[in-house]
């Protein structure tokens, strides 16, 4: 009887630990499944987000061509952040839209700085076109 009641008792044991292993790694699959979804769902927001962003990008008129490479550049970054600011307004992202906005605000203010290049007419007239598109929106 002994015999018995210590083999139903080793069974029993062998059983409860088996089923604990079992629960453990069901336990870290499903962990491991949640944490590939969410991986997952944050690369697709990342790609929308991009995505968003490429589009606000073609829709804004692109910067001219500019002789002076600083003139160039501050017509670059007025288009870089014309497409922001019209990213963030499509995407309701109040925060990232001040950004961009403060950011071309201090654009505008520094083409002052460039009033006795030749080029300052393109880029004045480049600057009041993306205005009235950021407008429109």
């Amino acid at each position: 009887m002994k015999k018995v009641l210590l083999l139903a008792v080793v069974a029993g044991m062998v059983s409860v630990t088996s089923c604990k292993k079992e629960t453990t790694e069901k336990v870290e699959t499903t962990a491991q499944e949640a944490g590939n979804v969410i991986v997952e769902t944050g690369q697709d927001a990342a790609n929308i987000l991009d995505e968003g962003f490429e589009s606000a990008k073609a829709a804004i008129t692109d910067a001219p061509q500019i002789s002076n490479p600083e003139l160039q550049e501050w017509a670059n970054k007025l288009h870089d952040e014309a497409a922001k600011a019209k990213a963030a307004s499509v995407a309701g992202n109040q925060s990232e839209l001040n950004e961009a906005v403060a950011s071309i605000t201090s654009l505008a203010e520094s083409l002052k700085n460039f009033t006795a290049d030749a080029d300052f007419a393109k880029a004045e007239a480049y600057y009041k076109e993306i205005q009235a598109e950021l407008e429109q929106f």
